[in-house]
């Protein structure tokens, strides 16, 4: 039994005894040691613990939840009652129950050892070489901030459905964001960032030199003439669309009426080549674990399948309102109650290269990144894109000044014509892999 669940365990009982009908303990151990950097310079090191619980009460069908940032078990009682008292005075709702009992199997090679040794000193070694190699790769390259972590984490679930569970994962991450200054010319911001579990899986040199590279093509930026076309997305920008086609599946949006796919499941929302599949089982990812934030195990499960809507996500809460199960997608930390997100979202790979899909460009935009806040209801967007490139008679040309994309990301999924069998990880508390997709129709307006 870990030290956490330890101390959450025999507060179940007591919060039945104090009335309550039902209860979750869901508490975390964050030992973190962080680098800081500003201006091309280390700026601090900062070891740290941080111990948190958080505590949902039902009593009569209604929801208490309060939060604590101490695992004392005077807070944890103060914050027992708290949640007592709300659940007191708030309206109740017939689907609130937590999570049963389940099988749980652990996800293999989440907790690397050697991150027991990784001392502050190898913390500022490791982030003292990837500024050096970032601004060492040229001159004109500027880290404006970025970060080097170290992180253990212990979490620990314990409720009145004979749910008592726990897991430990390490992390380690890093993070660059910048640009690029030649004389007069300021180049667009970029920011390149990545996450593993063990220690011999870090690659700061890649991050380095991608970053390095990012923003060095930002100069020299040049106008282009509107017109309406294809878009050739990397993983970044994909993922920035993207964000609006998972939210839409959550079962809250759905059940709100504030989604597109509201009555679309098992209904055609895009072109046969696009599945998306989310497994927060996948061995060694850094946002896979066990359980979710209920204490409900994490599966495969597909959200789109040959361009069909197949899949909404739950939490407990929002299945039990549709008589069914959640489907372990469950997120958050100890500070709020459950929200529901994806853990390893993976958009399956296409057939073609990446440079044969630029190679099919007669003009078009290689979109890098995506600045913008679609409508989540239909789905428009209008997107400021920086560092985005022109693409003339398949070739990637001038680097553009910024430019505006205008399209529907719900239709366009039905616009799309290509997506790379190269996929790239985008690593993190929540982790996407992600091919470059070829979008049609998209207006780009100067």
């Amino acid at each position: 039994m870990s030290d956490i669940l330890a101390i959450i365990e025999p507060f179940v009982d007591k919060a039945l005894k104090m009335g309550a009908d039902e209860v979750e303990f869901f508490a975390q151990k964050i030992r973190n040691k962080t680098v800081n950097f500003e201006h091309n310079n280390m700026k601090s090191a900062l070891a740290s613990i941080i111990d948190g619980i958080g505590i949902r009460i039902l009593k009569n069908k209604a929801l208490g939840f309060a939060s604590s940032n101490s695992l004392d078990k005077i807070k944890i009682e103060d914050s027992l009652k708290e949640a007592l008292a709300i659940a007191k005075v708030t309206p109740p709702e017939d689907n609130y129950y937590l999570s049963t009992k389940q099988k749980i199997t652990k996800v293999p090679e989440m907790y690397d050892k050697a991150i027991e040794t990784f001392s502050m000193d190898d913390t500022i070694t490791y982030s003292k070489n990837l500024l050096e190699k970032t601004i060492g790769y040229d001159s004109r390259v500027t880290v404006d901030s970025g970060t080097f972590s170290s992180v253990i984490r212990e979490s620990a679930l314990a409720n009145s459905n004979d749910v008592n569970i726990s897991e430990t994962k390490s992390l380690f991450s890093w993070m660059l964001f910048g640009m690029a200054v030649d004389g007069k010319d300021i180049g667009s911001f970029d920011y390149c960032f990545d996450s593993v579990v063990k220690v011999s899986d870090i690659d700061i040199e890649f991050t380095a030199t991608d970053f390095a590279k990012k923003v060095l093509r930002n100069l020299n930026a040049q106008k282009t003439e509107s017109f309406e076309g294809p878009a050739v997305l990397t993983p970044d920008a994909v993922t920035d669309l993207f964000q609006l086609l998972v939210y839409a599946s959550t079962a809250t949006q759905i059940q709100a009426g504030s989604s597109f796919l509201q009555d679309k499941l098992g209904a055609k929302i895009g072109v046969d080549v696009l599945s998306l599949v989310d497994d927060g089982t996948m061995k060694g990812e850094t946002a896979s674990s066990s359980f979710d934030r209920e204490g409900v195990p994490h599966k495969k499960y597909n959200l789109v399948d040959k361009g069909v809507f197949t899949g909404v996500l739950y939490d407990t809460f929002t299945a039990n309102k549709e008589g069914l199960e959640s489907t372990g997608h469950a997120s958050g930390s100890y500070r709020n109650i459950p929200s529901i997100w994806t853990t390893n979202l993976n958009i399956l790979p296409g057939t073609k290269s990446y440079k044969d899909l630029i190679s099919e460009i007669d003009h078009g935009i290689l979109i890098n990144r995506i600045s913008a806040a679609p409508d989540p209801i239909s789905g428009d967007f209008s997107a400021v894109l920086k560092g985005a490139q022109l693409i003339e008679k398949g070739e990637i040309k001038d680097t553009l000044r910024e430019i505006t994309a205008v399209g529907n990301i719900f239709s366009n999924l039905n616009t799309i014509t290509g997506i790379s069998k190269e996929q790239v990880p985008l690593r993190g508390n929540q982790s996407w892999l992600v091919p470059y997709i070829v979008m049609d129709k998209i207006k780009f307006v100067c």
